[in-house]
């Protein structure tokens, strides 16, 4: 007899050792385990029937979407009225639990491993539920897994530990299950959605957009786009911080989604930009949704933490389909041209196409508007660095950079696109992409020579522009001292006192300044008059035509090398494109060359 007793004990250890072997694989989770769990849960009373004397088993927890799903697993097919006695067995048990009390709405799913089989009516014996609950905090749930035993006994021995293992299993499944849907879900969510706003992203705006546009097509009915930008942001980020920012668009984006009608779609397109498709919407409704929303950001107001408030405002550019563009692309960069227009009119104010303004006229009357949108849109703009020579000791000691599109093979210089830009109010994005790739080459190389970047007298007096300098300096660990402002005369600026105290400003930071074509004008002089500079770029006319014959040019940019020089003030000559040139330069007194024979502009950063 306890000969037999131990055989047995021995057959069935060995048996136990199997099982949880087999357990172990379920818990080593693969995606096709996930994917059906439900059946590999099902034969995992098959497989415990080895061991344990048991029927059924279950969980009840909440899924992705918070509601509760009762999941019965069954050996065979059991017998209507076994299904109803299980079900109420396994009720009771939920509500005996403390993280429940009550059982909560729940729907049902019954599973079996052998649908074709049958077992007996469970009304004629005796079975005993073993579960054990459980709360999680990440991801939150709470919920309860058993399995039912016919026998009725209680667990123990060997019972005991298979009837854990298969519990501690079921419990690691449904946890696992829950967390790999609810991590799905936010997949699924962060793919379209923007994780700050909540609202939908560039992705998701484009996909929407040409399904929009398709489908308007089809039922031939007009709708609108809008295209926002919130004024000045980045001085509110460069003055209260990015928490603080965060807020601002928080607020801003339930404004926008309180302003567009039911069924019309806000997006975060990028940064401070944001878009709305408005379906079935003509011009005079884009309008009053456009009007509607421009005016309740202007009543937005943020508390700060010194007490103050933050209020801001809006612009907005708009177009219609089909009146202005037939392609999703054309309606949106016509809708940004406008939004540029509405930025270059002041700002916290609405644009709307006229009826010249399709985007067959905006092509006819140039297409360089579109390409800098798409180029901005799709971050073409991309730094070209140009050397600066020492000519006494042929060493470079700085780089100029240079604004390029860059579309495949194809390099656009800006002489072919900047004066485009500045109508359209697109500079200032352009300046900020440009410093944003350029500092991250000088980071990415190491370089720590000076760097020269042009602007117009006006961005100085900008109220975003300096703030984001100084943040892509912080940003990128760069000297100021090594920052060369190359002042043009591309804007005509009517106070220069202003832009006086702002360079005096800036000087006192360590930022440098240089006077560029210098000679080609009258302003030339006055700028050198009112402004405290370190650098003068000699106009690349006189520089061009000092030739052997070029007598007049040569006595020019010797008398601003004289004069540069008794005023402290280093002199660069630009478009240095021979030896033959460069000796003539050198023969000058000017200290600096620029231009093809020392070196054609890269986007390598030496």
């Amino acid at each position: 007899m306890g000969i037999r007793n131990i055989f047995t004990n021995s057959d069935k250890t060995e048996r136990l050792m199997k099982f949880q072997a087999e357990l172990l694989k379920t818990l080593a989770l693969s995606s096709d385990t996930l994917k059906h769990w439900r059946k590999r849960t099902s034969t995992l009373l098959i497989e415990a029937a080895d061991v344990l004397d048991v029927c059924f088993a279950f969980t009840f927890q909440s899924g992705a979407d918070d509601r509760y799903t009762l999941d019965l697993f069954w050996q065979v097919t059991p017998p209507p009225g076994t299904r109803q006695i299980i079900e109420e067995m396994v009720l009771e048990r939920i509500a005996a639990c403390p993280v429940f009390g009550t059982v909560p709405e729940y729907s049902l799913i019954q599973t079996t491993a052998l649908p074709d089989a049958t077992q007996p009516d469970f009304s004629t014996l005796r079975v005993s539920i073993e579960a054990r609950d459980f709360t999680v905090d990440s991801p939150s749930s709470r919920g309860v897994v058993g399995v039912g035993i016919r026998s009725g006994r209680r667990w123990s021995g060997l019972d005991k530990i298979a009837g854990d293992s298969m519990l501690t299993a079921l419990m690691d499944i449904a946890g696992s299950v829950r967390t790999i849907a609810l991590y799905t879900r936010e997949v699924e969510r962060f793919a379209t959605r923007d994780p700050l706003t909540n609202l939908y992203n560039q992705i998701s705006f484009w996909d929407l957009l040409k399904y929009e546009t398709e489908r308007s097509k089809r039922q031939q009915y007009k709708f609108s786009i809008l295209v926002i930008d919130i004024d000045n942001f980045k001085t509110v980020n460069d003055t209260y911080g990015h928490e603080i920012g965060d807020s601002y668009l928080k607020s801003f984006s339930s404004i926008l989604r309180a302003a567009v009608r039911s069924g019309d779609i806000a997006a975060r397109y990028d940064g401070d930009q944001f878009t709305a498709i408005l379906p079935v919407c003509d011009e005079g409704q884009a309008y009053i949704v456009a009007q509607r929303f421009i005016e309740s950001v202007r009543e937005l107001s943020l508390p700060l933490p010194d007490g103050g408030t933050l209020k801001g405002t809006v612009s907005v550019g708009v177009a219609v389909y089909p009146d202005h563009a037939q392609e999703a692309r054309d309606l949106y960069l016509l809708a940004g041209s406008k939004l540029s227009q509405a930025k270059s009119f002041g700002k916290d104010r609405l644009s709307m196409p006229t009826d010249q303004d399709t985007v067959a006229a905006l092509k006819s009357i140039g297409e360089k508007n579109i390409m800098i949108l798409e180029a901005l849109s799709r971050k073409q703009f991309v730094p070209y660095f140009q050397p600066i020579m020492n000519i006494k000791t042929t060493k470079i000691e700085a780089y100029e950079v240079l604004t390029r599109i860059v579309v495949g093979d194809r390099v656009i210089a800006a002489a072919e696109f900047i004066e485009t830009a500045e109508g359209m109010g697109a500079v200032g994005k352009i300046d900020y992409q440009l410093i944003d790739m350029a500092f991250s080459r000088v980071r990415e190389k190491n370089y720590t020579g000076y760097l020269f970047l042009n602007l117009s007298p006006k961005a100085l007096i900008l109220n975003e522009f300096m703030p984001t300098v100084r943040r892509f300096l912080t940003d990128y660990h760069i000297d100021p001292s090594k920052m060369v402002f190359e002042i043009t005369e591309r804007d005509t600026v009517k106070n220069l006192n202003l832009v006086e105290h702002f360079v005096h400003d800036l000087k006192g930071e360590g930022f440098r300044f240089a006077i560029d074509d210098f000679g080609a004008g009258y302003s030339s002089y006055q700028y050198l008059k009112t402004f405290s500079v370190d650098y003068l770029k000699v106009d690349g006319e006189f520089i061009r035509n000092m030739g052997e014959n070029g007598s007049t040019e040569k006595a020019i940019v010797k008398s601003i090398a004289a004069l540069a020089e008794n005023l402290g003030i280093k002199t660069i000559a630009e478009y240095v494109e021979t030896s033959a040139i460069l000796g003539q330069v050198e023969s000058t007194g000017i200290n600096y060359a620029q231009g093809y024979y020392i070196q054609r502009p890269s986007p390598d950063l030496q």
